[in-house]
């Protein structure tokens, strides 16, 4: 099938360059020329754990190439995914300026198509988007009547970030949310070489469901942070208390990993997002109102740490190691280093940081930061070192790189395993 995909970002570009492995003609459009060169040159434009090989590859066969022209690409299709991002207003509701100029330029492309075309829309959306926003441009611009002369359906992504080409290629489930049979039945031949439970529902249930799944996941993580900060009080590893909860197999053990709060694209936006969808539906939205204000509270819990340390910390020389919101991607959006860094400044430290992807992108929010090229680097000469990120290589941090510190101290954001004594570590919430 000739599939093409609006959007090369951490959603677009996996699905795409997934779509391709398995198969299919994949077309991808972007408005920015220089990442469709890139892609047509078989260069990754963002960073995902084994995308560049694949895409590399796909582009090599002539399975996937780029595009600038939206609707030549669509005109010469059969299926078309719009992955554009939704970010969030000040208000914490969504923004839909790109998602509909995304459908906009799609529907140009089936104005003079005679065959049948579906449209999915994967970028998240709150309930009712896809039926009230989407499907009236589609039909106004095309000049055409959905569920008569093209398809559409919602089927929402549940990529991680780091893990989203294998999270694609290997999903847990499909969510295909139709407008009618013909559109989920066309998707589902989409994803008939995957193997996943498929779940065909309605428009607005998909887009619930990618919430709803977001939101409980982003809760359970403010839970355990609020369990931890009592076992740091307590003098108790919080690892071993989830590690007892995640046991029964009605909790599971997932995303139950204290630490200094959850950030990125899709967590902190899709709880706020669904909170504003609540209120103007009236209702109170209590749970998600926590889950955030624990979240945030939680973000700089290292910095009063530190404090205890430093009651003074101007002009203290402190290392934040770990700038993208998790380990495995560039992606700083959310991160909680963003805040650490804002709060150390705000309170006269001089910063080195590090991070082996996130540097460039941090740049862009923090550029008065001392940036270095390893963590080695950055912990030389510091009077500590806050782990905000668990990149893999920071467990490899040993007494040696502590010696090269004014004081021989790390305060862990996330849990390590490198080979330090206790009395020069310290966790967030835990001993």
């Amino acid at each position: 099938m000739h599939i093409s995909v609006v959007g090369t970002g951490y959603v677009g570009l996996p699905a795409g360059t997934g779509l391709a492995s398995r198969g299919n003609q994949v077309t991808c459009i972007d408005i920015d020329e220089e990442k469709v060169e890139k892609i047509n040159n078989g260069d990754c434009p963002i960073y995902e754990e084994d995308l560049p090989e694949l895409l590399e590859e796909m582009v090599s066969q002539g399975k996937l190439s780029a595009t600038t022209n939206t609707a030549e690409a669509v005109a010469d299709s059969d299926i078309t995914f719009l992955a554009v991002g939704t970010p969030m207003n000040n208000d914490g509701s969504i923004n839909l300026e790109y998602i509909k100029q995304a459908a906009e330029d799609a529907a140009e492309g089936i104005k003079e198509k005679d065959g049948y075309h579906v449209f999915v829309v994967k970028s998240t959306v709150v309930p009712t988007t896809t039926e009230e926003e989407i499907i009236p441009i589609l039909e106004v611009v095309s000049g055409k009547k959905a569920g008569e002369d093209f398809g559409v359906c919602m089927n929402p992504e549940f990529l991680r970030e780091g893990t989203a080409l294998n999270d694609f290629l290997e999903p847990d489930r499909i969510v295909i949310g139709e407008l009618d049979e013909k559109s989920g039945d066309t998707l589902e031949k989409v994803y008939s070489e995957f193997d996943a439970p498929i779940m065909r529902t309605s428009l607005k249930a998909a887009e619930l469901i990618k919430y709803a799944s977001n939101s409980l996941l982003a809760t359970k993580i403010s839970f355990i942070n609020e369990i931890g900060n009592l076992c740091k009080e307590l003098g108790i590893d919080v690892y071993e208390v989830a590690d007892g909860v995640g046991m029964d197999h009605r909790v599971k053990r997932d995303f139950l990993d204290s630490g200094a709060g959850f950030g990125g694209s899709c967590f902190p936006k899709d709880v706020r997002a669904l909170a504003s969808f609540m209120e103007d539906q009236g209702e109170e939205p209590r749970i998600l109102e926590d889950t955030i204000s624990v979240n945030e509270d939680q973000k700089t819990k290292l910095v009063e740490q530190l404090e205890d340390h430093y009651p003074d910390l101007s002009g203290k020389k402190i290392a934040v190691l770990g700038l993208s919101f998790k380990p495995g991607t560039d992606d700083i959006r959310q991160s909680p280093a963003i805040d650490i860094i804002s709060e150390l400044k705000e309170l006269g430290a001089q910063i080195k940081a590090y991070d082996p992807k996130a540097i460039e992108n941090m740049k862009e929010k923090h550029p008065d930061v001392e940036y270095t090229s390893s963590y080695e680097e950055a912990l030389e000469d510091t009077d500590a070192g806050l782990i905000v990120t668990d990149w893999d290589e920071f467990n490899a941090i040993d007494r040696g790189d502590l010696q090269t510190m004014n004081k021989a101290l790390l305060l862990e954001g996330r849990r390590m395993s490198y080979d330090v004594d206790e009395e020069n570590r310290e966790g967030i919430t835990w001993p």
